[in-house]
């Protein structure tokens, strides 16, 4: 019987049933490097110095994700606001606000500059509290609960304008972190190469932060907050603001992905047009109150939210 090998990151291709295989390769069996977004590379044969064997392997999206993320028994997780209100200064921030993000799904808040956005997200973090209402984390009632708390039942918050430290390279940002929860410098060392290289981020090891593009910035401070063990449920804060649109759609995919590995995401912005197309589920808020919800396609074509929100030139 052949030796079954299974090797992390490669598919095997079988050169007698491959058209496209060149004759003079000499193995029967060569391996094909499989990237993240299916970017694919041969490995010379004749480097890997491998006999004819039958090779078992794994799709790279599928590498040990819960060693690197240990999300998967949090999937029942689940973030409710319940007729939440809140005033600063006298003055009503947001007035009877109701919001449901459910497990894996990515959910927009979003309307513009000054319409209770941010100080709702201080509020699910616990640095503010609520006037009236509930907010519920896992069938908890979290309303009283300090920030340490609500972070090590899984909620982590990236504000818009704080990140990581700007002299110290992605590895040293990493690594103040992980140093919270890990024990070993070895441990530490091999989770940073994980996390790093399992988003392509590796070349950013070294770089200090306030080396790196916009958007190269961004992801690692995202990193920098799902390196918390317990983390199910992350807060974003108009993380595609200042970017130029490649930067953008690149930080989309990199959202996407953590929905794929199963977080659950809660995204605020103030343009409508530079996340919807990401989003499961949309939440309109103007003056303190959701304007209307719904998955896009029924927003882009709501009355209100064109007339007050989206603006009268909109077209689908």
């Amino acid at each position: 019987m052949k030796k079954q090998i299974s090797i992390p990151g490669v598919i095997q291709e079988d050169l007698i049933t491959n058209k496209k295989s060149s004759d003079n390769i000499k193995y029967k069996d060569v391996l094909i490097l499989e990237k993240k977004f299916s970017l694919k590379k041969k490995i010379d044969s004749e480097i890997l110095m491998l006999k004819p064997e039958l090779m078992v392997v794994e799709n790279q999206n599928a590498i040990e994700k819960n060693n690197i993320f240990n999300i998967k028994s949090k999937k029942n997780n689940n973030l409710l606001i319940k007729k939440i209100s809140k005033s600063l200064g006298g003055r009503p921030i947001l007035k009877n606000i109701s919001l449901k993000l459910e497990p894996g799904k990515i959910v927009g808040l979003l309307g513009p500059n000054g319409s209770g956005k941010t100080t709702l997200f201080n509020l699910i973090i616990g640095k503010i509290f609520p006037d009236e209402g509930e907010i519920i984390f896992n069938d908890e009632k979290i309303n009283t609960l300090q920030i340490h708390t609500r972070s090590l039942k899984g909620l982590s918050l990236l504000e818009q304008h704080k990140g990581l430290f700007g002299n110290m390279t992605a590895e040293e940002n990493l690594y103040a972190i992980l140093e919270l929860h890990l024990n070993r410098a070895e441990e530490i060392k091999k989770k940073i190469d994980l996390l790093l290289g399992y988003f392509e981020l590796g070349y950013l090891k070294k770089i200090k932060a306030n080396s790196m593009s916009g958007g190269e910035y961004k992801k690692v401070s995202i990193l920098q907050r799902i390196c918390n063990p317990t983390i199910s449920t992350l807060l974003l804060d108009e993380p595609c603001a200042a970017l130029d649109p490649l930067s953008i759609n690149s930080l989309k995919k990199f959202i996407v992905e953590l929905k794929n590995i199963g977080l659950s995401i809660l995204i605020t912005d103030h343009n409508y047009w530079a996340i919807e197309n990401i989003l499961d589920k949309a939440y309109i808020i103007k003056d303190g109150q959701i304007l209307v919800e719904g998955p896009p396609s029924s927003i882009s074509n709501d009355q209100n939210a064109i007339k007050y929100y989206l603006g009268g030139n909109f077209r689908v």
